[in-house]
């Protein structure tokens, strides 16, 4: 992940966007930013992981 990308990824986890919406955004970058085959890299687990992630974080 860049920092390009890293901002926009933000903000959907800040807007609290489902895994659907993410696992899209990734797949969007990794194929049309980056020009990777976003099939192999399962962009749809790695969003699980992201929200998983987010989630467990303490807001304080």
């Amino acid at each position: 992940m860049t920092a390009c990308s890293l901002a926009p990824l933000l903000g959907r986890l800040c807007r609290n966007a489902g895994q659907t919406e993410i696992g899209e955004f990734l797949r969007h970058e990794l194929k049309d930013h980056f020009g990777l085959d976003p099939l192999g890299l399962r962009p749809a687990a790695m969003a699980a992981r992201v929200i998983a992630w987010w989630t467990s974080v303490d807001p304080v």
